[in-house]
């Protein structure tokens, strides 16, 4: 494959978690974004491919527009508002596209169908749209006016974009026609520094884990209590760890645990520092995902590849592809605790069992979802989406690009704010 004229400027329109990347900023002045990892994993594959980067994303944590430079990365970081959703994003879409049009970049690749694609499209750039979720399964399982809006702006967006990413086989087949004839697939993916992060040498402990962004249907909490509860009957000394947003102690999780009678042996962690996460996952004898429906599924991916296999849902959306159709993890019925339980108690009873699944797992993982595999395809269709802009002259980023007004904090970075 050529690759691509690393004189291109690539942008990232989307969640971008500022600690995770690869930069000399000092991260404890860096003002609070979103948690999102994968952005911030993309933005470091493509610096270490030599390629100069700008970042466009928000924080509630700003009085004025940000703007952090250092080396190849340009990071522009815009405001938000309250009850955004009642407004589709306005403002936020507005302080977006003030920042693309300062900080200009020869392509956008935009995080979700919603206000950072929007944005990008408005810019005049071309904009790859990537879909992360499917905005139509999320309002029928959680229907209320912000899932509405979010799939109002899906719509506009993707009626709009000429060029369209799914995360998986599954997003792609939840597209319309018209949108499908304008897609591609390029997964999710781990970065190289997840799997060396992975503590080496842990010995698994007596607990089964769950990693989830929210007590929500979808998420398929309450099913998975239920199962443990029936675990807890053959395996009396077994322990289990409820971490991520809504599991914390006293959160949602633990006031429904509490009201069905469910909390024996259950430990509310909620959200936690990722080394610190990534350690429960992988000293855990089994991650159980029991969602019962996700788009790609990266807490599945990231069991994987730290040594935990996996119970998950035969019909959750991208999960039975993730896990290799069963034989990278196995496969239950998440609407019925029986089912998950049964299937747990598999791996938990059996150590063949588990590390044989365990080995298939890391395998499959690092052979179709690595850093290596995916973001040489997305650099790949990058190039193909610029030749085909090509015939359409554009001024170079050098040409369009306004200087900011900047405070120099050392010979390589600067921190700077401007109007927008």
């Amino acid at each position: 494959m050529r690759s691509m004229n690393k004189n291109i400027t690539i942008g990232i329109s989307g969640p971008v978690n500022l600690a995770l990347l690869n930069w000399d900023l000092d991260k404890k002045d860096l003002p609070e974004t979103n948690a999102f990892p994968l952005t911030s994993h993309l933005i470091n594959a493509l610096l270490k491919r030599g390629y100069t980067v700008v970042a466009y994303t928000n924080s509630n944590d700003i009085a004025e527009p940000l703007v952090l430079q250092d080396k190849n990365l340009t990071v522009c970081i815009g405001r938000t508002k309250g009850q955004a959703g009642r407004r589709l994003f306005d403002f936020e879409r507005q302080e977006l596209l003030a920042h693309m049009k300062a900080y200009p970049s020869d392509i956008i690749y935009a995080f979700w169908s919603y206000e950072y694609s929007w944005a990008g499209l408005d810019s005049g750039i071309p904009t790859i749209v990537s879909i992360h979720d499917v905005a139509s399964r999320i309002l029928f399982t959680q229907f209320d006016a912000f899932r509405l809006a979010r799939w109002y702006m899906n719509y506009k967006v993707l009626s709009k974009a000429k060029y369209v990413v799914a995360n998986s086989d599954y997003t792609y087949e939840q597209l319309s026609r018209g949108v499908k004839r304008k897609a591609q697939i390029a997964y999710n993916f781990y970065d190289t520094s997840f799997e060396e992060s992975i503590p080496r040498g842990l010995e698994k402990q007596n607990y089964i884990a769950s990693i989830s962004m929210g007590f929500t249907k979808r998420k398929g909490v309450p099913a998975s209590l239920a199962a443990f509860a029936i675990l807890r009957k053959k395996f009396p000394d077994l322990q289990y760890r409820l971490i991520g947003v809504g599991m914390e102690p006293g959160g949602e999780a633990q006031q429904y645990a509490e009201k069905h009678n469910l909390t024996e042996g259950v430990q509310f962690l909620g959200p936690l520092p990722f080394d610190e996460l990534l350690r429960h996952v992988a000293q855990a004898k089994v991650l159980v995902h029991a969602s019962v429906e996700e788009s790609f599924g990266m807490a599945v991916l990231e069991a994987m590849v730290a040594g935990t296999p996996v119970v998950g849902g035969k019909k959750s959306g991208f999960v039975p592809h993730l896990l290799h159709h069963g034989e990278a993890g196995l496969l239950c019925d998440v609407n019925h605790p029986s089912s998950i339980a049964a299937a747990t108690e598999k791996l938990l009873a059996d150590d063949t069992l588990a590390t044989r699944i365990k080995n298939k797992a890391s395998a499959f993982a690092k052979a179709n979802f690595s850093e290596e595999v995916v973001v040489d395809k997305l650099i790949s269709y990058m190039q193909q989406v610029l030749a085909q802009e090509s015939s359409v002259v554009q001024p170079t980023t050098a040409d369009k690009a306004t200087k900011p007004i900047g405070v120099k904090l050392s010979k390589d970075t600067i921190v700077s704010v401007h109007e927008v």
